[in-house]
């Protein structure tokens, strides 16, 4: 990898720096790198855990939030106008959301077309921890974990005593927001219960959201193995703004171009999984399904629209996990199979060009993959070895062209890891590994005859290397990490569609460190330069080779500080920054960039009794900035959806 580093971060690279597990309790059992929860085993190399309670005395309200202010994971507002925010880890842009794979409970959130996953419908006070693997997750997920994985783990309420909180927030843009939680459990058995209902208006005109959303899970088991049966049901309607022209981003930044257009939708979740381990053996087996039904309506220049999606998944994944001993070596081997079906049905009744956009398309996805971690504990050196084979069937058909096509696809992913401890609390670790992604059914999407074949499946060789230090109170770590991708899938807006790129370079490197300052004071900081290149080839007859990919900030940074001022009150503070970027629709480089914005947050929680109340002001400092622009096709201009200026909240929580 030849990438310039700043002074500070070159002396890191005799270390092979790494990234930092965000906590140190070391009983954490994570489950995203071995898709089993009964069996206790080490954490997996280069692992991030965020836990409940560092995300109870964040300043963060949403999932969205946590992944970007305690997990470093770049995201933007939605341009659709929903609350959902796209992500991305290790700079793919526009295309972040279907490179970075999102889990509940190791099932499968992240959709199937251009919409991110819906994680405004996971309560905060549901989640246990949130467990991020950047850069790794092909082997055993599949499709779409090329970036990473981020697997939301909710709590489990087996043998429990019986507990439960409730909580109100109001603030600007008429915000209320209601929250409750409910566990029980005995010796044998659990029950969770939560719910939310949350309203704002928003800071754009037409922008209004409204959630509901309810979960919960029930589980029967032990310490060797459980089943547990769980839902999650949402019903979401969102208005939506539209994009403001740049001379309206001066002179009315709030206003709307869109004042009918909407988005509702409703989905629900349900799961059979269990465990059992039996000696050395654990088997577990998974069975979900999920549905969802989107109305979305839009007015543009070339008509109304009126359109309905109906989407439903089902997953079945078996699974065996061996671990033993030999001598000095721990040994772990995990088999299992992954089986999908995936289908859409979009029906439209519209006006003008877009009257005949009904749509309807099916994926089937057969999958076996296999893994090995060796640990060597005599010599301190850990090793990972794995590979999946999976075959994906896909069709689609659309009345728009009209068009019937059908691929199969034949896919392999591998990865190869080794980690050493050096000892005085270092360690460093090496990983390579090939990733892969196929195209969802909207990139697909053909506008124009004759349409070409569906869309190659994207693939990348991966490298990283990187180590870590933990001494009492403080801890830091880097790595250093770089992606060779090829037929990378990205949007040609001269023809509303997308295609196959030619090759493009993702590369970087990722400090991170903690300090306990005094007993009182604690400090969170996070940097990440990014690179994403063009390797060589054209867009739109424009040579491209060396240029950025847009919608990728070279240069982002946090830092989280804590502050316990009283034995029962908590100062929180979180300032991000996100450097200059392209805008969207400019490969060949033309427009001028994105500016730079830093924003500030704070929080201040205060407990009595069982009681937590808090007061918290986002973008404290009041900063204009919009996350998501798009040029122009005569670079001359561009539009963007610009983000929340100042707001605040105040909130009450009785735990009980």
């Amino acid at each position: 990898m030849h990438i310039r580093l700043k002074p500070a971060a070159a002396l890191l690279l005799p270390l092979f720096a790494g990234n930092l597990q965000a906590t140190t309790n070391l009983d954490t059992i994570v489950v995203t790198a071995t898709r089993f929860e009964s069996a206790q085993q080490e954490n997996p190399i280069a692992a991030q855990v965020i836990t409940a309670d560092e995300i109870r005395n964040s300043a963060a309200t949403t999932v969205g939030e946590v992944l970007n202010k305690l997990g470093g994971v770049h995201s933007r507002i939605n341009f659709v106008g929903t609350p959902d925010s796209p992500l991305d880890l290790r700079g793919f842009g526009m295309t972040g959301d279907q490179n970075t794979l999102v889990l509940v409970d190791g099932q499968r959130i992240s959709e199937n077309e251009l919409v991110s996953a819906r994680l405004s419908a996971i309560p905060l006070d549901s989640i246990e921890r949130i467990e991020i693997l950047r850069g790794s997750g092909s082997v055993l997920y599949g499709s779409g974990a090329s970036s990473g994985t981020i697997n939301i783990i909710t709590r489990s309420a087996l043998a429990a005593p019986l507990s439960g909180n409730v909580s109100a927030r109001v603030g600007s843009h008429d915000l209320s927001d209601l929250r409750g939680g409910f566990r029980a459990g005995g010796e044998r058995w659990g029950l969770r219960l939560n719910a939310q209902r949350l309203r704002t208006d928003n800071y754009r005109d037409n922008n209004r959201s409204e959630l509901d959303t309810a979960s919960g899970e029930l589980r029967f088991g032990d310490r060797d193995g459980f089943v547990a049966f769980a839902f999650s049901a949402d019903d979401q309607n969102s208005r939506l703004p539209g994009a403001r022209s740049e001379a309206q981003l001066r002179s009315d930044r709030r206003g709307t171009s869109t004042p009918d257009d909407y988005f509702d939708s409703r989905s629900q979740r349900f799961s059979l999984r269990g465990e059992r381990r039996l000696g050395e053996l654990t088997l577990a087996l998974d069975i979900a399904r999920r549905d969802k039904r989107a109305d979305m309506f839009n007015n543009t220049a070339w008509g109304s629209t009126l359109a309905r999606t109906d989407v439903d998944v089902t997953t079945v994944s078996p699974r065996l996990l061996w671990q033993t001993r030999f001598d000095q070596v721990l040994y772990n081997l995990t088999v299992g199979a992954d089986w999908s079906h995936w289908s859409y049905d979009n029906d439209t009744a519209a006006t003008g060009f877009m009257s005949a956009l009904d749509e309807s398309g099916k994926q089937k996805n057969r999958a076996f993959y296999l893994r090995n971690d060796l640990h060597l504990a005599a010599s301190g050196t850990r090793i990972s070895l794995g590979g999946r084979k999976e075959s994906v069937r896909q069709t689609q058909h659309e009345r728009l062209v009209p068009r019937d096509a059908g691929e199969r696809h034949s896919l392999s992913a591998y990865e190869l890891a080794l980690q050493q401890e050096l000892g005085a609390g270092f360690s460093a670790y090496g990983r390579i590994g090939r990733s892969f992604r196929i195209a969802n059914i909207d990139e697909n999407r053909c506008w124009t005859a004759p349409c070409p074949t569906l869309l190659k499946p994207q693939r990348s060789l991966d490298r990283e290397i990187g180590a870590r230090w933990q001494g009492a109170g403080a801890s830091f770590g880097a790595s250093l990490f770089e992606m060779d991708i090829s037929n990378e899938i990205h949007y040609f807006a001269p023809t509303f569609s997308n295609i196959n790129l030619d090759p493009t370079r993702h590369r970087g490197i990722e400090l991170e460190g903690r300090l306990q300052v005094t007993a009182d004071v604690d400090l969170a900081a996070r940097y990440t330069r990014t690179q994403a290149r063009f390797r060589d080839g054209s867009y739109g007859g424009t040579d491209v080779t060396g240029n950025d990919v847009p919608l990728v900030p070279k240069h982002r940074a946090s830092l989280n500080l804590g502050w316990q001022v009283l034995a029962h009150t908590r100062l929180g503070v979180n300032l991000s920054y996100t450097g200059e970027q392209r805008y969207d629709n400019d490969q060949p480089n033309r427009f001028r960039k994105m500016p730079a914005y830093t924003v500030t947050d704070i929080k201040l929680a205060h407990d009595i009794g069982d009681w937590r109340l808090a007061l918290g002001v986002n973008n404290l400092f009041d900063r204009k900035f919009y996350s998501y622009g798009i040029v122009n096709d005569t670079f001359t201009s561009f539009n963007a959806y610009p983000e929340d200026r100042r707001n605040a909240y105040l909130s009450a929580e009785y735990r009980f």
